[in-house]
């Protein structure tokens, strides 16, 4: 099937974002630490051991990617985040490659 790899059923794209995350530790430490539940930045931050700073600069950028979502974007403070169904697909090739 155009588009498929045969690798764990991840599509192209999905196997060029999983390459993204995977160059980067912050970005698989945030993606691991969503694996299983929704969590706030200052969740993500003391999960991950990384700063809040670094914490906000990875979820905006796997934002773009559309790997996580902001469940209440409206708020200020309280801000929640998960990933997409793209995002926990390719967290899974990410933890099974860890």
């Amino acid at each position: 099937m155009p588009g498929e790899a045969e690798d764990n059923g991840l599509s192209d794209e999905e196997l060029d974002l999983y390459g993204y995350v995977s160059s980067s530790k912050r970005r698989v430490s945030v993606v691991t630490a969503l694996k299983d539940n929704p969590m706030t930045p200052k969740q993500v931050a003391e999960s991950a051991d990384i700063r809040l700073n670094h914490v906000s600069n990875v979820l905006s950028e796997l934002s773009d990617e559309a790997l996580v979502t902001c469940i209440n974007p409206h708020r200020k403070r309280g801000r929640v985040y998960r990933l997409t169904e793209v995002g926990d697909r390719v967290s899974k090739k990410v933890i099974q490659n860890e």
